[in-house]
C-alpha cells in the first residue's frame, strides 16, 4: 500500500514510520510547517512544543536515516485561519477554547491530509496513540483508544470528519510509550529519548497574554464576584483563567478558597463560587460530528478534558444540540473545550460545549 505519514521529528512518528516500512508499505514522510522558523528563534520555549527548526531537522534526518522520501508542506496561512484567529476570538468570547482538536480538524486530518492523498497515495498516517478497527456493531471502521490508557489521544479526533477514518493508519495504536521508545532504541532511531510537545505550538513561552498583546489585544484587570455577586477580589484579565481555575486571581476574602464558576467578556468579569459550586450535572454541546449513527437518546461515557475522568452519562441529541446529563458531578465543564463520547474504546464522536448545567 501506498502511504503517506505526517512526520513530526518526534519519536511516535519516527516510530510509525519505522513500522509500516517494516510492514511492507511503500511510504513518504510529510512535514508540516505551521509557522516561520524565525518566530520560534524569537521565543523563549519553555517546554517542548512542535513544529519548531529543530523538529524540522529531524523529521529530515529521520526520513533519510529510514530510507524514504520527505517532503515540507507549508500549511501556515490555513493554520492561522483556522487555528489562531478561532483561538482569539474564541478567548475574547469567554470560552476555553482546545486549539489541538480545532488543528486535527481543519489541518493536519483536513488540508494536510487532503494534499497527501492527492498525490497518489492509499492511506495517511501519523504517530498518534489511537487504532482504527471494523465494528461489527456499528458496520464500519471506527477510531478507538490506543491499548496505552495514558498515552491515549483519541480524544483529540474527536471532531475530525468520519469519512477519514477509512483512509486513517495509527501504527502505535496497539503499543504502549514504553513500547515505542524501546522499537526506536533498537532501530537506532536518534529521537529515541526526545522529549514529548507539551504546550500549544504557536504560544511556545507559555505566556497566554504576550500571544494576546502580539496580536493586538490589551488586556485590563477586572472585579472577581461571587454568585452573590460580592466583590472578593481582582483578575488580570478574564481571557487568562478558565472555569475550575483557583490560582492567579487577587482574592480578598482570606480563608475562602475560591473558583472560577463563569465568565463575562462584556463586564471583564469572573463569576467564582467555592470548589461545590464548580461541579456541574451535565453540559449543552453544539456543532456535534459523530463518527456513527447515534439515535436521539443514548448511554454512552463522556470527557469534557483530555485529562477529566470519563462520566457515564445520559446524551440526548436534538436540532444539531446535546444535551449530556452525567450520573454523577462533572468537575469545570468548560465552553469552548471539547466533549467527547465513547461506547467502551469506541469513540462515537464529540461537540463543542456550549455551557455546563448546575
Amino acid at each position: 500500500m501506498k502511504v503517506g505519514i505526517a512526520l513530526s521529528g518526534g519519536v511516535d512518528s519516527a516510530v510509525a514510520l519505522y513500522l509500516l516500512l517494516k510492514e511492507g508499505h511503500e511510504v513518504k514522510a510529510f512535514h508540516m510547517k505551521t509557522k516561520d522558523d524565525e518566530f520560534f528563534i524569537r521565543k523563549e520555549i519553555k517546554k517542548k512544543v512542535c513544529c519548531s527548526p529543530s523538529d524540522t531537522a529531524d523529521a529530515i534526518r529521520i526520513a533519510h536515516s529510514l530510507g524514504v522520501e520527505i517532503e515540507i508542506v507549508d500549511v501556515r496561512e490555513i493554520f492561522r485561519e483556522k487555528v489562531i484567529k478561532p483561538f482569539k476570538a474564541d478567548l475574547l468570547r469567554g470560552l476555553t477554547p482546545n486549539p489541538c482538536v480545532h488543528c486535527n480538524r481543519y489541518v493536519k486530518f483536513g488540508y494536510f491530509m487532503d494534499y497527501v492523498l492527492s498525490q497518489g497515495f492509499d492511506a495517511f498516517a501519523s504517530g498518534h496513540y489511537v487504532r482504527v478497527e471494523f465494528s461489527d456493531r456499528y458496520g464500519k471502521k471506527v477510531l478507538k483508544k490506543g491499548i496505552d490508557k495514558k498515552k491515549d489521544q483519541s480524544y483529540f479526533l474527536a471532531r475530525i470528519e468520519p469519512w477519514r477514518i477509512e483512509k486513517l493508519l495509527f501504527p502505535n495504536g496497539n503499543h504502549t510509550k514504553e513500547e515505542i521508545r524501546k522499537i526506536a532504541e533498537e532501530a537506532g532511531i536518534h529521537v529515541a529519548k526526545k522529549q514529548e510537545s507539551q504546550d500549544v505550538c504557536f504560544i511556545p513561552d507559555g505566556n497566554l497574554e504576550n500571544f494576546l498583546e502580539e496580536e493586538g489585544i490589551k488586556l485590563t484587570e477586572g472585579r472577581v464576584i461571587t454568585m452573590g455577586e460580592e466583590i472578593v477580589g481582582t483578575h488580570l484579565g478574564y481571557p487568562l483563567y478558565t472555569i475550575g481555575q483557583r490560582r492567579g486571581m487577587k482574592i480578598e476574602k482570606f480563608g475562602r478558597r475560591f473558583y472560577v464558576k463563569e465568565k463575562i467578556p462584556e463586564e471583564n468579569l469572573l463569576v467564582v463560587s467555592e470548589l461545590e459550586g464548580v461541579f456541574f450535572s451535565g453540559l449543552v454541546a453544539i456543532d456535534p460530528v459523530w463518527h456513527v449513527d447515534v439515535p436521539e437518546k443514548f448511554r454512552c461515557v463522556c470527557r469534557v478534558r483530555k485529562k477529566a475522568e470519563e462520566a457515564p452519562a445520559i446524551v440526548k441529541v436534538k436540532d444539531g444540540e446535546v444535551e449530556v446529563s452525567f450520573e454523577k458531578k462533572v468537575f469545570a465543564v468548560t465552553p469552548g473545550q471539547i466533549a467527547a463520547f465513547y461506547d467502551e474504546d469506541t469513540l462515537l464522536g464529540g461537540a463543542i460545549i456550549k455551557e455546563g448545567i448546575s
